[in-house]
């Protein structure tokens, strides 16, 4: 049959799908992440009030982790990392460590690639925000080596100390593992 038969009985839809599909792309990447091991003892951080310098407490995490990347909905990608991440960012001390964390991140197609979660509470006179950001600089989520750095921001106001935004961050590397 020809181009015209199966654009005449498929339509231009059903042709661009089937492209689409026939040219495989990315579906999975398993790494082996190594997080900054001088930052994670001693986690840079800086504030919109001009406070910078280095905090020691709040990042307890394996320095050596993996890490999944799949294919998500909508073109976009899904981000993999141990369930410690999930008490990190939602202060969720019932959910399991063993249990993995995923987020939802950007377009699959090309990067830099970003996958972020957000929480928010209220508790007396203080509401805060985080957002712990994940962030890849790679051209694709294929490449034998990735680096970025995993990002906290947190934006609070209390009603005895103002309020401040204040970001902290670890840099990491990572090596695709070999399927």
């Amino acid at each position: 049959m020809s181009l015209r038969g199966i654009v005449g009985t498929w339509g231009m839809g059903g042709v661009l799908v089937g492209l689409l599909v026939g040219c495989g792309g990315f579906e999975k990447s398993t790494y082996d992440i190594e997080l900054n091991e001088d930052e994670l003892s001693s986690v840079p951080y800086s504030c919109e009030s001009g406070r910078t310098g280095r905090s020691t407490s709040g990042w307890s995490f394996d320095v050596r982790q993996r890490w999944t990347f799949s294919d998500g909905i909508y073109g976009g990608t899904w981000l993999e990392v141990p369930g410690y991440y999930r008490e990190f960012i939602h202060r969720d001390t019932t959910a399991s460590a063993d249990v993995p964390y995923v987020l939802e991140g950007t377009t699959s197609s090309e990067g830099p690639f970003q996958f972020v979660a957000i929480d928010s509470w209220v508790e007396f006179e203080t509401a805060a925000q985080l957002v712990l950001r994940f962030y890849v600089d790679s051209d694709s989520l294929e490449d034998d080596r990735i680096q970025g750095f995993v990002e906290m921001r947190s934006d609070s106001t209390d009603m005895m100390m103002g309020s401040d935004v204040c970001r902290s961050w670890v840099s990491f590397t990572g090596r695709k593992v070999k399927e």
